[in-house]
């Protein structure tokens, strides 16, 4: 059995869950090591997948925003600890001896396999953002975000250079190749038919109206927008919304138009049986939103290029609409938007519909990495 190693993004869910599909995917045909922190290693834990807790950094951000300056300054107050961080992965990843590294967007993982001479596979969407940076509104290329993209093309040109290969989800209509880039298809944890039926679905959670999902993730900075969605939603009397958050309490709460759960880990049988998503704008949440043929409304972090990034393909694509904001986000754009959506909603599924996105992304990944000799 090939030993492989797995290097997984500690920030937010989105890469917990993607990277959670490639495991299912190679964990019966090859010894599984993952390395992870923060945010990923907690819902790893919950789900009794197997991860170390290596260390690891936190977005730095005010509010619903991302601050890149922010997390510059902190990175260069605190060079001990992504020495320390990096060592301390070094270490666990000596003692596994793994044959092949793969790692969603995790820098140590990739600088490990390098240094290493080891193959190496990267699962990023870092090169569709620096594709279609052009797509994102003028007025929202801020300094941060010009920043983030000048940083963004000097590293993936590096890592162009030293990497093996490269797996790039992208939920554009055209997929094609490149030299050491493979686009692939949509990645999600379950695809559609392996869960019930929408009638055993309805009994099983006990649902009998149509409701959109709201899902805001687990990262602490998601928490302002999970508040502010509190406020906003009891405006659209005639929805009903169901919403999922680790910052919500332990438990449920019933309000007259919504209940709000805590983490809920069989999210895809609510997005199944949803009429439509709605969520930040983070890559997983959209594909599975796309392969589950659902309209989804997002809302991207501010000075965040990735997340603006999808969000403004989304809008291009006609598959969803996108809450934009300039400095901060507020409850009138967040109602502005949702009406936007809702009154959408019927061109929106209809454009849905119509895409052939199955889901198949971790299984070629997977394919590719285990026939790595």
């Amino acid at each position: 059995m090939k030993k492989i190693l797995m290097s997984v993004v500690g920030i937010g869910l989105g890469h917990a869950t993607r990277s959670e599909a490639v495991y299912r995917q190679i964990k019966e045909k090859s010894k599984v090591k993952i390395l992870t922190y923060h945010d990923t290693y907690r819902y790893y834990k919950k789900l009794k997948i197997p991860a170390e807790d290596f260390g690891g950094y936190k977005y730095k951000g005010r509010g619903y925003s991302f601050d890149v300056l922010l997390q510059i300054n902190d990175f260069f107050k605190n060079p001990t600890k992504l020495r320390a961080d990096y060592k301390r992965f070094r270490n666990l990843a000596d003692k596994f001896k793994p044959d092949i590294v793969f790692t969603d967007s995790e820098p140590n993982g990739f600088f490990y396999a390098t240094r290493r001479d080891l193959p190496n596979f990267t699962l990023t969407n870092l090169i569709t953002t620096l594709t279609h940076y052009k797509l994102v509104p003028k007025k929202l290329k801020t300094r941060e975000i010009a920043i983030q993209h000048l940083l963004l093309k000097r590293l993936i040109n590096f890592m162009l250079k030293k990497g093996d290969k490269f797996f790039v989800p992208s939920f554009e209509r055209n997929i094609f190749y490149e030299e050491k880039i493979e686009y692939t298809d949509l990645i999600v944890r379950k695809k559609p038919a392996q869960l019930p039926s929408i009638s055993h679905l309805k009994k099983k959670l006990k649902i009998d109206k149509d409701f959109y999902y709201v899902h805001v993730g687990g990262s602490d900075i998601e928490r302002e927008l999970f508040h502010m969605l509190e406020l906003v939603l009891p405006n659209f009397k005639d929805e009903f919304f169901i919403v999922s958050s680790n910052h919500s309490t332990k438990e449920v709460i019933k309000k007259d138009n919504m209940l709000i759960f805590p983490f809920v880990k069989n999210a895809l049988e609510y997005v199944k049986l949803s009429k439509g998503i709605i969520s930040p704008a983070g890559h997983s949440s959209i594909s599975e939103a796309l392969v589950y043929k659902k309209p989804i409304l997002v809302i991207p972090l501010r000075n965040h290029i990735e997340q603006l990034v999808n969000g403004a393909l989304i809008k291009k694509e006609g598959l969803g609409e996108t809450c934009f904001f300039e400095r901060k986000l507020s409850i009138s754009t967040l109602i502005d938007s949702l009406k936007r959506f809702i009154s959408k909603y019927d061109i929106l599924t209809s454009n849905v519909k119509a895409t052939k996105f199955k889901g198949d992304g971790a299984k070629q990944i997977a394919r590719e990495i285990l026939k790595q000799k």
